[in-house]
């Protein structure tokens, strides 16, 4: 069975079975992980976080310990 699905469709699928939960039958647990040795992992992206932001709370009485 073969589907014709584009590249960015099938990095949907990829992303969508590799987030899925685990299923509650221990006979079936393996099902996800057998799908993307099929179809591939999906792409990794590795984003900058934000800055961590410092606040002065010190005016209602809160002090850095």
């Amino acid at each position: 069975m073969t589907y014709d699905l584009t590249e960015e469709e099938w990095e949907c699928v990829r992303v969508c079975v590799s987030n899925a939960p685990i299923p509650y039958d221990i006979t079936k647990k393996k099902i996800p992980a057998d799908i993307l040795q099929k179809i591939g992992q999906p792409t990794r992206h590795r984003e900058e976080g934000l800055p961590n932001v410092t606040y002065d709370l010190s005016k209602y009485g809160i002090h850095e310990s």
